[in-house]
């Protein structure tokens, strides 16, 4: 009787979108394993980016788990790639967006710092190239998720700040006609350069959460001081899984 060969086990992503608690330093701080949102997240499978708010993107490999844990953070990097299981991509954020992005074949997942710099430099669309230059994966296999980061109306910069923005990447800034104010809409930059690069507007899901109104994150131009809410992505095994924390 011939032996049958056992189907390949196939990869799903699960992802987590943080809020205050747990906050991230106190977490690195508590030195042992966590839990979110039910699932148990081992400190030594962390990937964490140095996040020095450019346009630098890591494809992870598997001797980088534990960093920013056991070892240094990933270099110049604000966005990782990862296609490993049980590897955990961490970004911390504390007005700055996380983009989290999950591909429906489950070959790879992304996270995403966006600021102001990284919106400007458009590392979304960078990071979505590398996705599908690297692994194969066209955008419209990509989901899309958007945390919470400052709106709009709460994030007023200079001229000259606004003028480099627009001239970067021109997309929506808006100027309030009122009082002549720049501000930069940055989950709005982000939604436009995510539909650019070609995934579907139906493929993107959003936290329409200002950080510095919400009791339940931290911001920096609200408190000062460097509390960041952790944003996470991974794979996992399907027959060993529970359904995702989104």
């Amino acid at each position: 009787m011939k032996s049958q060969a056992m189907a390949p086990l196939k990869l799903k992503a699960w992802l987590h979108l943080g809020g205050r608690e747990p906050e991230f330093h106190a977490l690195l701080d508590a030195g042992r394993d966590f839990t979110v949102a039910g699932k148990e997240i081992a400190l030594s499978s962390l990937v964490i980016a140095e996040q020095v708010h450019g346009d630098g993107v890591h494809i992870c490999k598997p001797e980088d788990s534990g960093a920013g844990v056991t070892k240094p953070k990933i270099a110049g990097a604000d966005a990782l790639i990862s296609s490993i299981p049980a590897q955990v991509l961490l970004i911390r954020t504390a007005d700055c967006y996380p983009v989290l992005l999950k591909d429906t074949g489950g070959r790879a997942v992304a996270a995403i710092h966006s600021g102001r710099e990284g919106s400007r430099l458009n590392i979304v669309g960078k990071s979505i190239r590398i996705l599908k230059e690297e692994f194969g994966i066209l955008p419209h296999e990509l989901w899309a998720y958007v945390g919470a980061g400052i709106c709009a109306k709460h994030y007023q910069v200079d001229e000259a700040t606004w003028e480099k923005f627009r001239e970067g990447q021109p997309l929506p800034c808006l100027c309030n006609p009122e009082d002549g104010s720049r501000v930069i809409d940055l989950r709005v930059a982000i939604f436009r350069q995510l539909i650019e690069a070609g995934v579907p507007f139906y493929n993107i899901e959003q936290e329409f959460v200002c950080t510095l109104e919400s009791a339940n994150h931290h911001s920096h131009r609200r408190d000062g001081g460097s509390q960041r809410q952790i944003n996470l992505i991974g794979l996992e095994y399907e027959q060993d899984s529970q359904e995702p924390s989104r």
